[in-house]
């Protein structure tokens, strides 16, 4: 039974969740989505940071399978963002499981697991544009900008060991 990674990363931290994960599963296929060039695993971990309160465009469209390469697939996924539990920001709920709603309305059927992941928001790492809406953001809804890391491998640990007792459950392992 093979595992495969895919996932979407601006900064890194959802690279490193990623990587992590793999490392954790001895998984040898990690794959940026833009560097993706087939699915190649029965089992499909699909990782997205989160901008613009969405997950990416290019994980949506893989998710979506127009193609249905993942029918026969098992699926998890999960999330990077600084917000993960939902909340209420200009009248609108956000948070991690918004968005992981998102992904798997977007897949068409249960995922084996999913998480949410804190993420990191380190602004000497960002561009000037970047930098610059992510100032205007914070200022609009009066938060203070602060770099932040939320990373957690304890949590790695417990999205790693779901998907194994998952895969083990269905005969994957």
């Amino acid at each position: 039974m093979s595992v495969q990674i895919v996932y979407y990363s601006r900064h890194g931290s959802t690279r490193d969740i990623a990587h992590s994960i793999a490392k954790k599963m001895d998984v040898e296929t990690t794959s940026d989505i833009k560097e993706l060039k087939e699915i190649s695993g029965d089992v499909l971990i699909v990782g997205s940071a989160i901008y613009g309160e969405v997950p990416h465009v290019e994980i949506m469209h893989l998710l979506k399978d127009s193609g249905k390469r993942l029918e026969d697939k098992q699926v998890a996924l999960f999330v990077v963002c600084l917000a993960k539990e939902n909340k209420k920001i200009a009248g609108e709920e956000t948070g991690g499981p918004i968005y992981l709603r998102k992904m798997e309305k977007a897949l068409g059927k249960v995922p084996m697991a999913s998480k949410v992941f804190g993420g990191r928001l380190i602004t000497n790492k960002m561009g000037k544009q970047e930098r610059k809406r992510i100032e205007a953001f914070y200022r609009k809804h009066g938060m203070p900008l602060v770099d932040v890391d939320t990373v957690s491998e304890r949590e790695v640990d417990e999205f790693v060991q779901e998907i194994k007792v998952k895969m083990a459950f269905r005969g994957l392992i």
